[in-house]
C-alpha cells in the first residue's frame, strides 16, 4: 500500500490515514495470506522500517511460522526464523509479557538480549520493533519491524503500531469465524426475546422508582417521603416488609412500618430494639448497606411467627450522624441479586437526599422561629420599655422587668436580690420558688459565700447561664434540689453594682443565643431605666431614645417576617438597607462581596448627593484601599466611626468627603464573612448602644436569612444530581447485561459446530489421511476442545458471579477429607505426602467453599506433578476477625513479581507443557471469597513451591 501524499510520519495523524485504509482492507479479507499481506507493507513504509516479518504461533502456542515478510529476500540472515520459540528468546518474553518492546540505538537490542545473535545465527538490527498479536487472551503471533539506522520510536508511531498489531488480530480471528455468523445471529435473536421480557418485568419497578423520585424531589415531610419509600420497595418486592427505625437511648425503634406486618412483630419494634441486635451490629460499625442471604430469625435476635428469605438494611445520615435506618426484609427470597441491591441502594440515597434536605429544612424553620421568638420578645420588650417610661419607682421598676422575662420562659420564678453583710436579701420576687423551706430560706436571707450562681455575676460583673444547676455540694442543696436551670445577671445603676437578677426555672433548659440576647437587653434597658429614675434632669432625652429604640424594634420585626418571605439574596439585603436607613439620619447604604480581591458593589441604596461616588463604588473597589471593608474581614466584628476619617480610604478621596459618619458590619454565612455592609451618614453620628445593637441585629439575622437562600439553592442542585445518577444507573445495568449475554452464550455455537465438521471430515476421509495431513487435524482438534474448556471455565466463572450463597457452618477438616478421596486416583500414581493440620468450623456456602478447596488443592497437585515427594501443606491461622485458610506445595512455584495477576481471567504463568489449564480457577476462587467478604493471597518463589489461600469473615451477616 503506497504512502499517502504529503504524509508526516511523525504526527498521528497522517498514520491515522494509514490506519483508515487498512481497517478498509481489512474488512473484505477472508484469509491469513491477505490480512498479513494488507498489514505488513504499510507498517513498513509508514515508519520507515528497513524490512518487516509477521510470525505466526501454531496451535500448540510453541512453534513458531513466518506468515510474510518484506524486504529480507537480498540481506543477511535475520534472527526471525521458523522453530520452537523458546529458541528466540525476545519473542518468547513479548508473548509471555503480552507486551510490545522497542530498541531505538544501535545496541540496544543487543545489551538487552546479548545471546540473541548467536543462538538464531542471524545478524542483529541498529533499531527494531516488535509487537505481539493476542485475539481472547490468546497468542496469534508477532509483528517485527527491522532498522538499518537508530530509530526513535514516538508516541504517535508507537500508537499507530499498537493499533496495527491488534487490528491484525482482529482480522485474523474474523476470518476464522466467518463461517460461523449465521448460527451466531440466530442465537442473539433468541437472546434479545429473552431480554424483551426481562426489561417487561422490570418496568412497573422502574416506573415506582421513578415516582419515589419524582416525590422526594418537592416533599418535605419526614414520614410522608419514608412511606413513599416504602411504597416503590413493595412495588419491586411485593409482600416485602419494610419498616423505617430511629434510634432512641440506644434502642432503634419503629417508627413506619409496612401493612403487612403482624401485630405482634409491631409490637416488638414499636418497644425497640437493642443497638447490639445483629439486625443493627454489622451496619453501624461498617456504617454502609448491609444485604443478608438465608435470614435466620433466632441467630439475629428478633423473635417473630413472621419467616423471611432474605433482609437489607440501609443506613440513613444526616450531617455524618447515623440515627436512622430502613430495613427490608423479603418472604419468597432468600438471596440478593446485584439488580435488587442496585434497587435499594438508589432508594435508600434517594431517601437519604430528601431527608437530609428536610433536616436542612428544619433547620431554617427553627432558625426562622428563633427569628419570631426573637421578634415575639422584643415586641415584649417594647412594651416594657414604656411600662418604663411610666414609673420612677426602682423595684416597681425591677419587678415589671422580672414579670416580662417571666412570661417568656418556663415555669419558674425570679428575684432580685443585693449583699448585705454575709447574706443575699432578696427586693423583689416574681413567681413561687415551689418549696417552703426554699422560700423560708429567701426571706431570711441566702448564705453569701453558698450562693455560687450569685456571687460568681457578682464578683465578675458578667451575666452567668446554668443549663444544668450547680448545686455545689453546700447546706443548700436539699432545699434547690427542684431547680433545673439558672440565669444571673448583675444590675448596675449608674454604672455601679447594685444587686444580681436571678431567673430558677424548674424544667430543663438550654439557654439559647436568644435567651440570653433578651434577658442581657431587658437587664440593659431596666438599668436604662433604673438611671433615668435617678437622673430626672436627663428624662426627656432617656425617653426619646427609648422611643427610638421601640421603633427600630417594630421595623425589625416587620423585616424579620420579610425576611421568612423572601429568597433572592440582593432583595433580602436591599430591605435590611431600607430597614436601617428608615431609622437613621439622612445617608446612604451599600453592600460589598470580595471577588478575586475586589470589592463588588452587589447592592445600594439611598439618595447619593455626589453620584460621582456612587460610578465609583460600582466599578469596584481594589483591596486595601478602604479600612472600612478592610477591618470587618480581618476582625470579623463590626467598625464604627463617628467621624469619618478621609485618610482612610486611598480611592476617590474627594467623593469621600460628603460623608461624615460609617459603620461596616460583617455578614455571616455558614460562619464565614459573606460580604460587608455599610451605612454612611452626611453628618458626623455617636453611634450608641442601641444604634449598635440594632445594627448588629440586622446584620444577624441578615446572614441567617442568607444562608437559608443559599441552602435552598444547593437542595434544588441535590434533586438534579440525584436525577442524572438515576440515570447513569440504568445505562451501567444495560451494559452489564449486555457482556454477560456475549460471554455465556456467543462463543459455544461454534466451537461446536467446527468440533462437529472436523468429525465428518475424519470419517470422509478415513484412511485416506496422510500422517501430516492427521497431525493437524488432531492440532485442530486440541484446540477446539482447549475452546471448550475455556468457555466452560468462563460460564463457571460467570456462575460463581451470579452464585447465590447459602452460608452456614462449614466444618472444614471434613471438607478437605472428602476433597482428598476424589482426588485418590491422581494420589495412586504418585508419591504424595499430606500435612494437614487441624482446622477450624467457619461461615459460608458450604458447595462455593468446596469449589474454591478443590481448585487450590488440584493445583496444588497439579504444580508438583515433577516433586518426588510432592509435599502438600493445609492449614489455618485465627486472624482475630477472620480465618486464614492456607494451601501450600513443593511445587513448580513462580515469579513474585507477578503475583497480583494470578487471580485475574486467563493469566498463566506456565506453559501447558509445564502445567495445563485454562486461566480461570483461580479469577472463580477470588469471585467465591470475595462474595464471603474475604479476600485471596498468593505467595511463592520460582523452583521454590507456593503457597495460595483465602480469607473469611468469623461473624455472620445480620436481617431486620
Amino acid at each position: 500500500m503506497p504512502l499517502p501524499s504529503g504524509a508526516d510520519p511523525e504526527p498521528f495523524a497522517p498514520l491515522a490515514e494509514y490506519i483508515q485504509e487498512i481497517t478498509e482492507a481489512l474488512a473484505a479479507t477472508t484469509t491469513q495470506r491477505e490480512v498479513i499481506e494488507i498489514v505488513l507493507t504499510p507498517a513498513v513504509q509508514a515508519i520507515g522500517a528497513s524490512a518487516g516479518i509477521v510470525l505466526s504461533v501454531d496451535e500448540t502456542d510453541q512453534q513458531m511460522k513466518i506468515a510474510g515478510s518484506q524486504g529480507y529476500e537480498d540481506g543477511p540472515p535475520t534472527l526471525w526464523q521458523e522453530g520452537p520459540i523458546n529458541d528466540n528468546v525476545l519473542i518468547a518474553d513479548i508473548l509471555r509479557m503480552k507486551e510490545a518492546l522497542y530498541f531505538e540505538d544501535a545496541g540496544a537490542l543487543k545489551e538487552a538480549y546479548p545471546e540473541l545473535e548467536s543462538r538464531t545465527g542471524g545478524l542483529l538490527p541498529v533499531a527494531n520493533a516488535t509487537l505481539p498479536m493476542f485475539l481472547d487472551g490468546q497468542p496469534l503471533g508477532v509483528i517485527v519491524l527491522d532498522f538499518t539506522e537508530p530509530h526513535h520510536f514516538t508516541p504517535a508511531e508507537r500508537r499507530f503500531l499498537k493499533i496495527l498489531s491488534a487490528q491484525c488480530a482482529i482480522a485474523l480471528g474474523r476470518a476464522q469465524a466467518t463461517v460461523l455468523l449465521e448460527d451466531h445471529v440466530e442465537a442473539r435473536t433468541r437472546q434479545l426475546a429473552e431480554r424483551t421480557h426481562q426489561l417487561e418485568d422490570e418496568q412497573a419497578a422502574q416506573a415506582a422508582f421513578v415516582a419515589f423520585t419524582e416525590t422526594v424531589g418537592s416533599e418535605t415531610d419526614l414520614f410522608s417521603l419514608v412511606r413513599e419509600a416504602v411504597k416503590a420497595l413493595q412495588s419491586r418486592f411485593p409482600g416485602a416488609s419494610i419498616v423505617y427505625y430511629e434510634e432512641e437511648d440506644t434502642v432503634w425503634k419503629g417508627r413506619v412500618w409496612s401493612d403487612d406486618l403482624n401485630p405482634e412483630l409491631v409490637a416488638v419494634i414499636s418497644a425497640g430494639l437493642p443497638g447490639d441486635t445483629p439486625l443493627f451490629a454489622q451496619m453501624l460499625q461498617a456504617r454502609e448497606p448491609v444485604f443478608t442471604d438465608v435470614w435466620d430469625a433466632e441467630r439475629e435476635r428478633v423473635a417473630s411467627s413472621e419467616e423471611y428469605g432474605a433482609a437489607a438494611n440501609y443506613p440513613l445520615e444526616i450531617g455524618g450522624e447515623l440515627h436512622w435506618l430502613l430495613s427490608i426484609g423479603l418472604r419468597d427470597t432468600r438471596i440478593w441479586s446485584e439488580a435488587d441491591r442496585g434497587l435499594v441502594r438508589a432508594v435508600g440515597r434517594g431517601l437519604n437526599l430528601a431527608l437530609e434536605r428536610t433536616e436542612t429544612a428544619r433547620q431554617l424553620a427553627l432558625q426562622n422561629a428563633e427569628l419570631q421568638a426573637r421578634t415575639q420578645a422584643l415586641e415584649a420588650f417594647a412594651d416594657l420599655t414604656r411600662d418604663l417610661v411610666l414609673t420612677t419607682d426602682p423595684l416597681l421598676l425591677i419587678g415589671r422587668a422580672l414579670e416580662v422575662v417571666m412570661s417568656m420562659l418556663p415555669t419558674g420564678a425570679a428575684m432580685y436580690l443585693v449583699p448585705e453583710g454575709e447574706r443575699w436579701y432578696s427586693r423583689v420576687q416574681h413567681g413561687s420558688v415551689n418549696s417552703p423551706e426554699m422560700q423560708a430560706a429567701v426571706d431570711a436571707g441566702l448564705p453569701y459565700a453558698q450562693a455560687q450562681n450569685l456571687l460568681a455575676s457578682w464578683t465578675t460583673g458578667e451575666p452567668q447561664f446554668q443549663n444544668v444547676y450547680q448545686q455545689d455540694g453546700t447546706e443548700l442543696a436539699s432545699i434547690v434540689a427542684h431547680i433545673q436551670a439558672t440565669a444571673t445577671l448583675p444590675l448596675r445603676i449608674e454604672g455601679k453594682l447594685t444587686g444580681v437578677l436571678a431567673f430558677v426555672l424548674f424544667a430543663q433548659r438550654a439557654w439559647s443565643s436568644v435567651d440570653r440576647a433578651v434577658l442581657e437587653t431587658v437587664v440593659r434597658s431596666l438599668e436604662l431605666a433604673l438611671d433615668r429614675a435617678r437622673q430626672a434632669d436627663t428624662l426627656k432625652a432617656k425617653n426619646a431614645e427609648l422611643e427610638a429604640r421601640t421603633q427600630a424594634l417594630e421595623g425589625f420585626a416587620l423585616l424579620t417576617r420579610d425576611f421568612s418571605l423572601e429568597h433572592d439574596p440582593v432583595n433580602l439585603v436591599g430591605r435590611a438597607q431600607e430597614l436601617i436607613l428608615s431609622l437613621l439620619p439622612e445617608g446612604t447604604s451599600t453592600y460589598y462581596e470580595l471577588q478575586e480581591d475586589v470589592w463588588q458593589l452587589r447592592s445600594h441604596r439611598g439618595d447619593f448627593h455626589d453620584l460621582a461616588l456612587l460610578e465609583v463604588l460600582k466599578g469596584g473597589v481594589s483591596r486595601g484601599t478602604i479600612l472600612n471593608l478592610e477591618r470587618p474581614l480581618e476582625t470579623r466584628r463590626p467598625y464604627y466611626q463617628g467621624n469619618f476619617d478621609i485618610e482612610t480610604t486611598t480611592v476617590a478621596r474627594e467623593a469621600f468627603q460628603i460623608i461624615g459618619a460609617t459603620a461596616a458590619l460583617p455578614i455571616f454565612v455558614s460562619d464565614q464573612v459573606q460580604g460587608v455592609l455599610v451605612f454612611g451618614l452626611y453628618e458626623a453620628q455617636v453611634w450608641s448602644a442601641p444604634d449598635r445593637a440594632v445594627l448588629e441585629t440586622v446584620a444577624r439575622s441578615l446572614g441567617l436569612a442568607l444562608e437559608r437562600s443559599l441552602a435552598a439553592q444547593e437542595l434544588v442542585e441535590q434533586r438534579d444530581a440525584l436525577d442524572v445518577q438515576a440515570a447513569s444507573l440504568l445505562t451501567a445495568n444495560e451494559e452489564l447485561q449486555a457482556f454477560s449475554y456475549s460471554v455465556s452464550h456467543d462463543l459455544r455455537t461454534p466451537v461446536r459446530h467446527m468440533l462437529g465438521f472436523l468429525q465428518l471430515a475424519r470419517t470422509s476421509l478415513d484412511g485416506k489421511l496422510d500422517e501430516r495431513t492427521a497431525r493437524y487435524l488432531d492440532v485442530v482438534g486440541q484446540a477446539g476442545e482447549q475452546m471448550n474448556a475455556l468457555i466452560d471455565a468462563m460460564l463457571d466463572l460467570s456462575r460463581a458471579a451470579q452464585q447465590t450463597l447459602r452460608p452456614q457452618v462449614v466444618d472444614l477438616n471434613k471438607m478437605v477429607r472428602q476433597i482428598q478421596a476424589t482426588l485418590l486416583s491422581d494420589l495412586l500414581t504418585r508419591n504424595v505426602q499430606w500435612e494437614v493440620t487441624d482446622l477450624p468450623e467457619v461461615w459460608g456456602d458450604r458447595d462455593a467453599l468446596t469449589q474454591v478447596l478443590i481448585q487450590l488443592m488440584e493445583n496444588a497437585l497439579k504444580f508438583t506433578r515433577t516433586r518426588d515427594p510432592a509435599i502438600i501443606r493445609v492449614w489455618a491461622e485465627d486472624q482475630g476477625e477472620a480465618w486464614k485458610v492456607c494451601v501450600g506445595d513443593n511445587g513448580l512455584g513462580f515469579d513474585p513479581r507477578y503475583q497480583d495477576r494470578l487471580f485475574n481471567l486467563f493469566q498463566r504463568l506456565h506453559s501447558q507443557q509445564e502445567a495445563s489449564g485454562t486461566g480461570v480457577g483461580l479469577a472463580s476462587v477470588r469471585r467465591l471469597i470475595l462474595k464471603h467478604g474475604g479476600r485471596v493471597f498468593a505467595e511463592g518463589q520460582i523452583g521454590e513451591g507456593a503457597t495460595f489461600g483465602f480469607t473469611l469473615p468469623k461473624t455472620s451477616m445480620p436481617r431486620p
